[in-house]
């Protein structure tokens, strides 16, 4: 006998369909995934926000879900420390700096948390495609390319570029 399965609720994958797919004509369908976990209300402004930005450019795709939920809490939690730094450092002169009762100064507890969320954010924004550099390379362009028409639209000329190579369409 063997233990039920966590993974029962999941849906099924058809091997048979799986296997006689055209891997290289593939049309990858770009779509707002659901949200893995349930936000707060500051979240999910920045969730529909990102990923209305993401399916403009055909960058999201249904599995994104996961990073998405990381990106949204941890930017709204940077948001939040570095506000509330803000705030501390107006009600302490424009200082952060702390003082213990053993005459010890060090920078106030909040400026390692907002220091921490942007450190994550920085390290995760990349995965998504969410930084310059990392739209960049998606985007496929090369120093040695010609310079493109200002006018001309940047994603449709990468998705022609990526089918003219034979390479799987994005929708």
């Amino acid at each position: 006998m063997s233990a039920p399965s966590h993974l029962a609720g999941m849906p099924s994958v058809n091997n048979a369909a799986a296997s006689s797919c055209d891997r290289i004509n593939a049309i990858i369908e770009s779509a707002v995934p659901d949200m893995p976990a349930k936000l707060s209300p500051k979240e999910k402004k920045v969730w529909h926000h990102v990923t209305a930005a993401l399916l403009e450019y055909g960058l999201v795709h249904r599995t994104d879900g996961l990073a998405l939920t990381v990106i949204c809490r941890t930017f709204v939690d940077w948001v939040e420390a570095t506000e509330q730094l803000d705030k501390y450092k107006a009600e302490n002169g424009g200082n952060y700096i702390t003082e213990s009762a053993n005459g010890y100064r060090t920078p106030h507890p909040l400026y390692y948390v907002a220091r921490d969320h942007k450190k994550s954010l920085l390290q995760w924004l990349p995965e998504a495609a969410l930084t310059i550099p990392s739209f960049q390379k998606i985007k496929g362009s090369s120093i040695d390319s010609p310079q493109g028409n200002l006018f001309d639209d940047p994603i449709e000329a990468f998705k022609n570029k990526k089918a003219g190579l034979g390479m799987r369409l994005v929708k």
